[in-house]
């Protein structure tokens, strides 16, 4: 739009100053000539072509030297193209030589030059903020990973206090009991009496029950771990304004970090669905192949924002893809009737 300024600015210049030596000539002849000229310079780029473009000016100025008097407008163009080569264009302005339309040219020349500087100073800032732009998503990125790295560690802290609380109730409260059991089996046998044995069998009963009751809340504590399905569950409820359809068809004993994984895909599912769509519905599909673990998440959003949530691709999209990667699987994502999110990750 800057250039385009200038340039009428200096065409209207021409076209008085071509008014003033020829009042009666065909000026629009020359004025439409001159502008197909200069148009023709901001259409093309190689410079080849633009080269024999000034040269075939420059004839047609030596055929009418009134042509002279609209170099200004052409030296713009030539300055932005070729610099300082345009000094081998000054002796045409002797042709039919004018003080205004020298004085119009340095002008011309002087625009253009700081057009072009201004230019250059754009696209320094454009190169700056497209990095300061990746940094920013790299350290957003960054950050996410470390969150997502501390909350493992984290629950990984807690698993491991919680079984080395349960070694420490099977080794010691199993032991006690186990004991008893065995003094209450000894009294029964020197015991005579009916009723003595009677309530020794309660209480044996009741202590081989309170026992079974322990291992079990033991074994559960002790093998505890990321109840997926649980999680996931727990996740859709946070959003009671969208109805969530769970389908969980993994029977699998996976590992903790798996687990996880597939967890952090469905979060930034939900996420993306919350952020980016007007959906009422989203479904959530979780299954085992013999080869590999499929993750479905769909929702029925109709309104969109596919630029904004693609431009997120570097901290949303391309973790779900690193994941993926992890696991030598593969991630497809599509605008279908709503937004579609499909994971593969292979087993083994």
């Amino acid at each position: 739009m800057r250039i385009l300024w200038e340039k009428a600015v200096v065409a209207t210049f021409c076209l008085y100053n071509t008014y003033k030596i020829k009042p009666d000539g065909n000026l629009a002849f020359y004025f439409l000539i001159s502008i197909i000229f200069s148009l023709m310079m901001d259409l093309l780029n190689n410079k080849k072509i633009k080269a024999i473009i000034y040269i075939s000016f420059a004839m047609i100025c030596f055929s009418d030297t009134l042509f002279v008097f609209y170099l200004p407008l052409i030296l713009y163009n030539m300055y932005l193209d070729f610099s300082t080569y345009i000094i081998f264009s000054l002796p045409l302005i002797f042709m039919n030589f004018s003080l205004s339309n020298s004085f119009i040219s340095v002008i011309s020349v002087y625009l253009a030059a700081m057009t072009k500087k201004h230019k250059l100073i754009l696209d320094e800032n454009k190169t700056v903020r497209d990095k300061l732009k990746g940094e920013t998503l790299y350290l957003e990125k960054y950050n996410k990973q470390l969150k997502i790295d501390k909350e493992k560690d984290v629950h990984i802290a807690i698993l491991t206090e919680r079984n080395r609380i349960a070694r420490q109730l099977h080794d010691s409260i199993g032991h006690v009991i186990s004991s008893s059991i065995l003094q209450v089996e000894a009294l029964k046998i020197i015991s005579t009496e009916n009723n003595i044995i009677k309530n020794l069998n309660t209480l044996q009963n009741t202590l081989k029950n309170g026992m079974e009751d322990i291992r079990k809340s033991i074994h559960n504590l002790y093998n505890e771990s990321l109840d997926l399905e649980s999680q996931i569950e727990k996740l859709c409820n946070k959003v009671p304004t969208i109805d969530t359809e769970i389908i969980y068809r993994i029977e699998d004993n996976l590992s903790y970090n798996l687990k996880f994984d597939i967890l952090s895909v469905v979060k930034e599912g939900i996420t993306n669905c919350i952020k980016h769509s007007n959906a009422t519905r989203l479904r959530i599909s979780l299954f085992s192949q013999p080869k590999f673990y499929s993750i479905i998440i769909r929702d029925n959003g109709s309104n969109f924002d596919k630029k904004t949530l693609l431009s997120t691709k570097g901290i949303g999209l391309v973790s779900m893809e690193e994941i993926a990667n992890k696991y030598n699987g593969f991630l497809n994502y599509k605008f279908d009737n709503g937004f579609k999110i499909h994971l593969t990750l292979m087993k083994g």
